[in-house]
């Protein structure tokens, strides 16, 4: 009968950088600056978030921002330069990060117009001031949707990537000007994502209940961003404000209450953090705003953390987007080659969102003349937080397996050397997995005795 051995791994409470979560990264305060300036150019004291940061007065990070113009992907109708952004993900994928991606349209520059060799079609510009070209009168919505099909045919499933930005109309693809369209339009546009990206998570601009709808009535797995987190009057004082006039009410009458459990909710600061500390707004009802949505990931556009605020942001990190613990792992110490490996365990998402993109949670065998990687058939994205998980499964093991003694480690592994493997709430991250304990393999043949 095989022994079964029961391991309670210690669980940690250290900031943990993990892809796909966590603040965007802000590779201007990387490496080792001289100096360090807010965004008001004021010099502030150097410090980090962990003693390992690469990272200054900013937590470190495992997701960049990567956005893209249309006119620098599409430079003649229909011939598409994709090396632009394979480029920008090299870039991601070199400091250690997923990558979230926009593919903005225009925005308001004449350097981000619209592809010359469409601006040549349509030279007239319309009044509207979130439009580079009209996209009533024009053929714009064709010519988009058709970009955005050749945009997931190439990077749908990219292994860095993860997770695109479902840009309809507007400056920055912001959404300004999307309920003045057809709902036809919108649909030809959404279509295009929604059928592209199988793969790949895909959040939406939580901008009008039209757009909203048309994919909710689709049943899309489609989550939401917003772009002014953190305005708690900045615009009209204290008579309106995103975080209290438009986000809680919008992600209700939207009905999007619910789209964290299968896509992503990313945020971008209004303005910067700096700003909301010299406002004097209260930094703990905003991120227990965000905690209570879902958030997986925010964009401080690569701007300072205000020093007084850093216990606060550790305790944010530390519940944004997924984080797992392996509370207890009960496994047979003595198997035989050719024969079954049974893993009992419980772990917990202690986090506020589970993790979007299919990563595989394997075991390992590691013997003294090889190791064997064994992939579960566990689905981690339907890890879901504040519900217990159990893992019970049966691993066949390879006949050929050398009799004699094997570590047994757990990993979720990414695929990307550079990125590295998911890290999970526990003592003893070894290059990528967790020893839990060793095991004895004897050969396959019944013994007597």
């Amino acid at each position: 009968m095989n022994k079964a051995v029961t391991v309670y791994p210690i669980v940690v409470d250290d900031i943990i950088s993990n892809p796909g979560i966590g603040f965007m990264a802000a590779p201007g305060l990387m490496g080792n600056p001289d100096r360090i300036y807010d965004n008001r150019g004021q010099e502030q004291k150097k410090y980090k978030f962990t003693e390992d940061s690469r990272t200054w007065n900013h937590p470190g990070s495992k997701v960049y921002f990567c956005s893209v113009r249309w006119r620098d992907l599409e430079t003649v109708q229909g011939e598409y330069n994709w090396e632009v952004l394979e480029e920008k993900l090299d870039y991601a994928k070199s400091i250690g990060c997923t990558a979230v991606v926009r593919c903005s349209p225009y925005a308001l520059s004449e350097e981000d117009d619209i592809p010359g060799w469409f601006r040549a079609e349509y030279p007239e510009e319309p009044d509207f001031p979130f439009w580079r070209v009209d996209p009533k009168e024009t053929p714009y919505v064709l010519y988009w949707s058709d970009f955005i099909k050749a945009f997931a045919a190439r990077f749908d499933g990219h292994p860095v990537i993860s997770s695109v930005d479902l840009t309809i109309v507007g400056a920055w693809g912001e959404g300004g000007g999307t309920e003045f369209l057809k709902p036809e339009a919108i649909r030809q546009i959404t279509d295009a994502y929604l059928d592209g990206f199988k793969i790949t998570p895909l959040q939406a601009l939580l901008h009008d209940s039209l757009s909203i709808k048309i994919m909710k009535d689709r049943k899309a797995k489609v989550g939401f961003r917003v772009d002014c987190l953190g305005d708690m009057g900045g615009f009209h004082g204290e008579a309106w404000s995103h975080m209290t006039d438009f986000y809680p009410q919008n992600i209700q009458n939207f009905n999007m209450g619910d789209a964290w459990e299968k896509a992503p909710i990313l945020f971008e600061a209004c303005w910067h953090m700096n700003d909301w500390y010299l406002q004097g707004w209260d930094i703990d009802y905003i991120i227990q705003e965000t905690l209570k949505w879902h958030i997986s990931s925010f964009n401080n556009k690569g701007t300072v953390v205000p020093e007084p605020w850093k216990e606060n942001v550790k305790a944010w990190l530390n519940k944004m987007g997924y984080r797992f613990e392996l509370r207890k792992l009960t496994y047979d110490s003595i198997v035989k080659a050719g024969g079954e490996l049974e893993i009992h365990a419980l772990w917990a998402n202690v986090g506020v969102a589970p993790i979007y993109n299919r990563y595989p949670l394997v075991v390992r065998l590691t013997g003294h003349d090889r190791t064997y990687t064994l992939h579960s058939r566990e689905d981690i994205r339907e890890w879901l937080p504040d519900e217990d998980i159990t893992w019970e499964e049966s691993f066949a093991l390879p006949g050929g397996m050398s009799e004699g003694e094997y570590l047994l480690e757990l990993g979720i592994e990414t695929g990307v050397k550079e990125i590295g493997n998911i890290r999970l709430a526990i003592e003893g991250y070894t290059q990528g997995y967790y020893p839990i304990g060793k095991l004895w393999v004897e050969q396959g043949e019944e013994r007597n005795g």
